[in-house]
């Protein structure tokens, strides 16, 4: 969604437009999600802690000041939701190879590929702290900038940096270890 679409959006919600609120909310809910779903690894924590995210968009999107897009404003919030969650309980770990997010409509053949691929990248996730599966995740999954990262996770573009290219390492043995020898570094 483009800035002025997403402008346009927020002065609907301000005015009291709840239908909206629903458009920005099928916009974001499946980027919101899998970034969620991706740092908790549990499909009922990742489902709450989107609603509350969104909840918290509702409440607060009086206080977004535009500054940044939107889109990295609402992943703030998410993240900080996620930190928040992860202290309060040990996660249970998603068994991502016969995962199938609720929020997808691809047909069988897509989803068993996908479920291959989100078998191994889940692999070469589990090695990493949460702070990194964040900073991935944002880069590679949500297409985040380096800078967009910084404002979501309110880190210094030298430490998103650094955990980046020390989550690429890791990760990139456990991918080694399972056959796969090329990966973007």
């Amino acid at each position: 969604m483009h800035q002025t679409e997403d402008t346009y959006l927020i002065e609907q919600i301000l005015a009291g437009n709840t239908r909206a609120f629903g458009d920005l909310v099928d916009q974001y809910q499946v980027r919101v999600y899998n970034f969620v779903l991706n740092i908790l690894r549990n499909e009922e924590d990742a489902h709450e802690v989107v609603q509350d995210t969104f909840l918290k968009v509702y409440k607060s999107l009086n206080t977004f000041r535009g500054e940044s897009k939107l889109s990295t404003w609402m992943l703030r919030i998410a993240y900080f939701a996620c930190m928040t969650r992860l202290r309060k309980v040990k996660p249970v770990l998603v068994d991502i190879e016969n995962h199938s997010s609720s929020f997808e409509g691809n047909n069988v053949h897509d989803q068993a590929e996908l479920g291959d691929m989100r078998s191994v990248l889940a692999q070469a996730l589990e090695g990493l702290t949460e702070d990194e599966k964040g900073i991935v995740t944002l880069y590679y999954y949500n297409d985040q900038s380096i800078k967009e990262i910084c404002e979501i996770m309110g880190l210094k573009d030298s430490n998103v940096k650094i955990i980046l290219h020390r989550s690429r390492k890791k990760m990139s043995e456990v991918l080694r270890k399972v056959g796969i020898t090329e990966w973007v570094s």
